[in-house]
């Protein structure tokens, strides 16, 4: 274990640090809810400064084995999910819009819709792209840099643009 990863797990004592993680001395982790990491994962801020934010007691960013986050801010309100071998370059996953839609919103203390959002097994989110509320990036999928991602990308699937769409599906 390097110092910095030692640091890490005497810093942020309610977070689940899975074996061989590792991650930089400015790792930002904020919030009430619960975060965890698998087996050999690898945290950077080669590209910006990554950070996790829960908002709530019940909400739970759960990071899977062997994934690398660099630079990536992840908010969650609810759930985020990130599974084995997912790439998170300096994105940003976030599963609220942290205020109700329409003229609703209004009205005092009007609740703001929250759906989870999961990226799956080896999928790749690329730099400055947004994934939204609700949103399941598939198996292997690619998220295209400076993607906005409000419906699901189906496994194998490449999407680029605002908002995204597919640009080609691999076969497997």
């Amino acid at each position: 274990m390097n110092l910095a990863t030692w640091y890490l797990r005497r810093r942020y004592p309610r977070v689940l640090f899975g074996p061989g993680f590792r991650g930089p001395w400015r790792l930002r982790i904020r919030g009430a809810g619960r975060v965890s990491f698998g087996r050999d994962v690898r945290v950077s801020n080669t590209s910006g400064k990554t950070a996790l934010l829960t908002f709530s007691e019940g909400a739970s960013i759960t990071v899977g084995d062997r994934v690398t986050i660099d630079g990536a801010g992840v908010m969650a309100a609810s759930q985020i999910v990130i599974e084995e071998g997912a790439v998170l370059g300096p994105c940003l996953l976030v599963d609220t819009d942290f205020h109700a839609i329409g003229p609703e919103r209004r009205m005092t203390g009007a609740e703001p819709s929250r759906r989870p959002i999961r990226i799956c097994r080896n999928a790749w989110v690329q730099a400055k792209a947004t994934v939204l509320k609700g949103v399941t990036v598939g198996d292997g999928a690619v998220v295209r840099w400076a993607a906005v991602v409000a419906s699901d990308v189906a496994p194998g699937s490449t999407v680029l643009g605002n908002p995204a769409v597919v640009e080609s599906t691999t076969t497997r």
